[in-house]
């Protein structure tokens, strides 16, 4: 069967982050914050916790999780308390897919991770925010149960 683009069709590989998969994953979150035109409001596209982010998820009840194609990495999504929140809520964080592997069931495998995760560390509330013109984010996060809230929680 011809391939149609660079990724194959198959199910991803969803590991914890190594320390060697940052720069991939920092060149994603990158790219995916530059197509929505983040720099353009006068934000970095990096942000320091996005290089601390090894460091970050070797903490307590947190988890960083890398998905691989073809071994190449083409995302990641983590889960880490919320700051100023109540011990029983979690937040996702850094959820980002290259461009070329959305739509492929990647998102879904991060998230399910993530979510088996949350509930491994007994949190038994998931929090997340995204910008509104993530149009595609914020409608993948509705078809998962999240909702819209009136008002951030946390420290965030």
């Amino acid at each position: 069967m011809p391939k149609t683009d660079r990724l194959e069709i198959r199910p991803p590989e969803i590991r914890p982050i190594q320390l060697e998969d940052v720069p991939a994953l920092l060149q994603i979150i990158a790219d995916s914050r530059a197509e929505y035109g983040i720099a353009e409001r006068g934000v970095d596209l990096l942000e320091p916790a996005d290089h601390a982010l090894y460091a970050t998820y070797q903490r307590q009840r947190t988890l960083y999780f890398v998905a691989r194609l073809g071994g190449e990495i083409v995302g990641g999504a983590g889960v880490a308390p919320l700051a100023g929140a109540d011990p029983l809520t979690c937040e996702l964080q850094r959820m980002y897919l290259r461009a070329d592997a959305r739509g492929r069931g990647i998102g879904d495998a991060l998230l399910d991770r993530c979510l088996a995760a949350a509930k491994q560390f007994l949190y038994v509330r998931c929090y997340l925010e995204t910008i509104t013109q993530m149009q595609a984010a914020l409608e993948f996060y509705g078809l998962h149960g999240f909702r819209d809230l009136q008002a951030p929680i946390g420290r965030t």
